[in-house]
């Protein structure tokens, strides 16, 4: 499963690369250490087929893995293929065709993280719980807004080439508010989840709130300068599910 998911990681930012080197989004870009793209083709461009070919590989990968698991477990059939299928599309079709439409380019990500999530708990334990799926809401509304607020310093260079995110359309005062909003539902979940015996665990999670707190201070207060919020978001989308696993596991 762990393989399964860094191949369609790694599917979707290859192909991702290869789609903004093609556009010329990447030559427009004002790149950080958290947004803008890796810049391996503006210095590399040579590797462009093989960035493509890395894509589809891993994405083939991904296929086959998730083959795997059927065959062993047939009868998890109608659960795990509709999840396979819609990973399979969100990989394709996110650069091409999700980054043109604001809100589905908003849930893309996380949606993608939390069938990952749910589908390792169906292929490892069967159908999941109530909590189970509460428990995806975190790492979904996490994700979200990881890939939103590296979308602000972008705006210009993304209109540029066609794409319409959610800065673009609410301006980035009003995706600050969304950013804001999916802070408060990832970590509401979490102390919701305290008084849910068999998920009370993933409550360790809650450590990363002032984490969220300072970056929710940086954006209102020192919007001109991102890059210390970018990190903390980074850190905060790594670190939470990292503590709810953990807590999970021990408490």
């Amino acid at each position: 499963m762990l393989l399964g998911a860094l191949a369609a990681h790694v599917a979707v930012n290859a192909l991702n690369e290869w789609g903004d080197y093609r556009s010329g989004l990447d030559l427009q870009t004002r790149r950080t250490a958290f947004s803008g793209g890796s810049g391996t083709l503006v210095v590399l461009p040579h590797l462009l087929r093989r960035t493509l070919l890395l894509g589809l590989g891993c994405l083939l990968f991904c296929v086959l893995i998730g083959l795997f698991f059927l065959l062993r477990k047939p009868q998890l059939l109608s659960s795990l293929a509709p999840l396979g299928v819609v990973g399979l599309l969100l990989v394709v079709g996110y650069t091409p065709w999700l980054t043109r439409h604001p809100w589905l380019c908003l849930f893309a990500p996380g949606l993608g993280f939390a069938l990952m999530v749910l589908g390792t708990r169906i292929a490892l334990a069967g159908p999941p719980s109530a909590g189970d799926l509460w428990l995806t809401l975190t790492p979904l509304l996490l994700c979200n807004n990881l890939l939103l607020l590296a979308q602000f310093p972008d705006v210009e260079a993304d209109r540029a080439v066609g794409r319409r995110t959610l800065p673009m359309q609410l301006g980035c005062d009003g995706a600050l508010w969304v950013v804001i909003g999916q802070w408060l539902l990832a970590y509401g979940a979490l102390l919701l989840a305290l008084y849910q015996a068999e998920i009370s665990g993933a409550g360790l999670g809650l450590l990363c709130l002032p984490l969220a707190l300072r970056a929710t201070w940086l954006l209102w207060h020192r919007p001109q300068r991102l890059l210390p919020a970018l990190g903390l978001n980074a850190a905060i989308s790594v670190a939470t599910p990292l503590l709810m696993a953990l807590g999970l596991t021990i408490l």
